[in-house]
């Protein structure tokens, strides 16, 4: 049953078509399990925006060229508010001046579905073949759609993990462990039964890139999965640790040593900077917050200071872009990213602020998290002052 869109290109189609790019850009191998499923040496993805449809992603194709919305088969696939599949796109009056169709790729069949986003058609997933064709038809429109439909869900997802916490309301550490615990056992099932066919010969010739890709894919989600709950029983438990008397000085050198960047520069005092606090979480911490420097800081340098006075302190700083201050005050809060962040899909669950300020404050000191549109982040670990017996 088709379900009714808005098709209008208004501004909310094109918000939701921007949100929907920056989403799309992780999900993985979808061109070459499209054209695969299809039997077309051509794929991509395609998003409108600006009055244009845009190349998100392709596979196959030369002529990699943004045509006007009115004639895409964004608009296209919109109209029919359905997967559609052309014999031969010369023959078409839709498509038969398209870029594609007229230029070095000699498209003549193709196929579309619309791709969906906050109650929008935002693109298409495309197959193409410099072949007509007239046979298969009613395969390939059900097997673009379910996938168009998989690559919907998957972004949908991934859209709001990474630009909305958890509402307060809901214990989040609870339900990211068991979520995390009940996808973990499955994912270990499918890794063994893997290895195993893999070991056996049982995998037919011309199939191992699928089960590359199914297996390279799996590790990744299992990574995933251990992160969740590392950092949930990080979350979740007091990380107070053994605190006793220690010199940030000795901490700080092993933690850039482990980081391994030659961008981040240390500048600490002649004498010895004494703190309590447990050593490990403290390096735990700092690693989260050079992690965080080095990753926004645009490949600019990262100053890590050791501060004695009025309070022993790790002040880390970069010179990326910056925040605004409604982005700032949630800065910290549990799976929650930046504006760039997510526009640049950097790599991270929105953890590892949260993490840091949980243990500081375990410690009995403060994270303070200080900056401005075009002024970098400074993050600072104040702890608690003590003097060596």
């Amino acid at each position: 049953m088709t379900v009714p869109m808005r098709t209008r290109p208004t501004e909310d189609r094109f918000a939701a078509a921007e949100r929907y790019r920056a989403a799309v850009a992780e999900v993985p191998e979808v061109l070459e399990l499209a054209a695969e499923a299809c039997q077309a040496p051509m794929a991509a993805l395609k998003v409108i925006g600006g009055g244009a449809a845009h190349f998100a992603a392709t596979l196959g194709i030369q002529t990699v060229v943004d045509v006007p919305q009115s004639m895409s088969l964004c608009d296209a696939v919109a109209a029919a508010n359905d997967t559609m599949v052309i014999d031969d796109a010369t023959c078409d009056p839709r498509l038969s001046t398209h870029p594609l169709v007229r230029g070095s790729e000699h498209v003549r069949f193709l196929g579309a579905a619309p791709l969906h986003h906050e109650g929008q058609i935002v693109g298409a997933l495309c197959v193409f073949d410099d072949t007509p064709r007239r046979r298969h038809t009613e395969a390939t429109i059900r097997l673009l759609s379910r996938i168009a439909r998989r690559v919907d869900a998957e972004t949908g997802l991934r859209h709001l993990v990474t630009t909305q916490p958890f509402p307060a309301g809901i214990d989040q550490d609870e339900v990211v462990s068991a979520i995390s615990h009940e996808i973990r056992t499955p994912l270990t099932s499918i890794r063994g039964n893997l290895e195993l066919l893999s070991e056996m010969g049982a995998i037919a010739t011309g199939f191992e890139g699928r089960v590359d890709a199914i297996t390279r894919n799996a590790d990744r989600l299992c990574r995933t999965v251990e992160n969740l709950l590392r950092a949930v029983n990080q979350q979740m438990h007091e990380p107070v640790g053994e605190r006793h008397l220690i010199d940030l000085g000795s901490i700080v050198p092993g933690v850039v040593a482990a980081i391994g960047s030659d961008r981040v520069h240390v500048t600490r005092p002649d004498g010895p900077v004494w703190a309590t606090a447990d050593p490990r979480l403290i390096e735990v911490a700092l690693g989260h917050l050079l992690s965080n420097a080095l990753c926004f800081g645009e490949g600019k340098p990262v100053e890590v200071t050791l501060v004695a006075h009025p309070q022993p302190a790790i002040v880390v700083r970069d010179h990326g872009p910056g925040l605004d201050p409604s982005e700032l005050a949630m800065l910290g809060a549990p799976f929650m990213r930046g504006d760039e962040a997510r526009v640049a899909q950097a790599p991270g669950l929105g953890l590892g602020l949260a993490i840091s300020r949980r243990i500081v404050e375990a410690q009995g000191g403060v994270l303070r998290l200080d900056s401005a549109p075009g002024a970098g982040l400074t993050a600072r670990i104040l702890l608690p002052a003590a003097r060596p017996l």
